[in-house]
């Protein structure tokens, strides 16, 4: 018994029941207050439309129905702990006026103006609905006990019978009652929630993001991510070629020079071994500075951030033992990622050219066409080249994969060879 008496009123000493009356009943208010405010601003805006106050004031009215949105979709957390998602935020461009029309055709700001219509009648019957079902389920459950604490009425007659208040039939129908009003309040909270569940429906359909907008915004927020990741890498990529340059192949271009010196004094002795050993010295010190700069080239060339793709391509194609014709039409410097994520396909296809296609010629083509970077790498030589799992080129395509590119490979058996780039640089 002791549990079947908490499962049926078990809700009754829990908050949630009461957070939704308390929803329920100030919906009239909301619904009144947001009814006059959509109201008078829409009738303002569509009377002065004939002056230059009319657009500026309806573009602030459907603004403020995104407001609506973003105050209703708190309360309906707070109170009915139901988080609504809500819509992607305006992303503001152009000019005024482009503005103000972006504005206008904004549908969640009109969704929210159409909320605040609604809540007036919605108000109304939720408040009332509400204050019926208590005040009725209270006043049955409590009947019996009103009845045994205030005094009794008079006897009156009716039909000839005098009735004794307190005795039969009277007093088994204040029972009875206050047996049915004990049975609705095991009920009332279910009606209550389903009441409420109604009003998450409708703040719902006018107020929250459908699923292809949420799915819109996942993807914008990977986007972002995925930019500022890029990014990230491009910039830790240009530290380290800072560091390897300024410190590491500063330190190697001393040493040998140092060795360079000790070569030339001991150019007069005897010690046969000691200017060997200098001398391979000197020699390993020369090497490892070319293997560093070919390394500080391979991570990011200084020439690219300090004059831009143009020369960083010009630099490549000069020692590209192979002959390369350059055409560019760059009017601008590109994002550091679009830029170097280009001089990498570049180098990565003469690489190709140079090592593998027994080519004689090559043309390298930039052009920037709709806010995207399009790269062309022509070669004639015997083509056969593929993107194959551990080759160049399939490292080239994950690399343009990662700032959203496209990659394009035609190179039939006996070529040529055509390599394609479309970058999205933005505007």
């Amino acid at each position: 018994m002791a549990a079947l008496l908490k499962k049926w009123y078990g809700p009754l000493a829990r908050g949630r029941v009461w957070k939704e009356s308390v929803h329920l009943l100030a919906d009239l208010v909301v619904g009144i207050g947001l009814f006059t405010a959509v109201v008078t601003m829409l009738s303002l805006s569509v009377g002065l439309m004939v002056t230059l106050i009319g657009v500026p004031l309806l573009v602030a009215t459907v603004v403020g129905g995104r407001v609506i949105g973003s105050v209703e979709r708190a309360r309906v957390a707070a109170l009915l702990g139901v988080a609504l998602p809500a819509h992607a935020p305006l992303q503001w461009h152009g000019g005024l006026w482009q503005r103000a029309k972006q504005a206008l055709a904004d549908r969640p700001g009109w969704r929210g103006l159409a909320y605040g219509l609604l809540m007036l009648p919605w108000g109304v019957i939720t408040f009332t609905a509400t204050v019926v079902i208590w005040s009725v389920t209270l006043s049955m459950a409590t009947l019996p006990l009103w009845g045994w604490l205030a005094d009794p009425p008079p006897a009156f007659d009716l039909d000839g019978v005098t009735y004794e208040p307190g005795e039969w039939p009277l007093g088994l129908l204040s029972l009875g009652a206050g047996l049915v009003g004990l049975l609705l309040l095991a009920v009332v909270p279910r009606v209550i929630h389903g009441i409420a569940a109604a009003d998450v429906a409708l703040a719902r359909s006018l107020l929250a993001a459908n699923a292809e907008e949420q799915l819109q915004q996942r993807v914008s927020e990977l986007e972002v991510s995925r930019e500022a990741s890029v990014e990230s890498s491009a910039s830790e990529l240009r530290r380290i070629e800072r560091d390897l340059h300024d410190g590491a192949q500063q330190r190697l271009v001393s040493l040998a020079m140092n060795l360079g010196m000790a070569k030339e004094r001991l150019a007069d002795t005897d010690d046969e071994r000691a200017k060997e050993m200098v001398a391979l010295a000197h020699d390993e010190a020369k090497q490892a500075i070319v293997e560093l700069r070919d390394l500080v080239r391979g991570i990011h060339p200084a020439v690219l951030t300090d004059r831009g793709l143009d020369a960083a391509v010009s630099a490549l194609i000069a020692r590209c033992p192979v002959p390369v014709e350059l055409h560019s039409d760059l009017p601008r410097r590109l994002p550091p990622a679009v830029e170097a994520t280009a001089y990498f396909v570049v180098a990565e296809a003469l690489t190709n050219v140079a090592k593998h296609s027994h080519a004689r010629s090559a043309l390298v083509r930039l052009v920037e066409v709709d806010d995207h970077l399009l790269i062309e790498v022509h070669d004639d030589g015997g083509g056969g080249a593929t993107d194959a799992a551990g080759g160049g080129l399939r490292g080239l395509r994950d690399r343009v994969a990662g700032v959203e590119g496209r990659l394009r490979i035609a190179s039939p058996p006996g070529g040529p060879t055509v390599v394609s780039v479309e970058l999205p640089c933005g505007s």
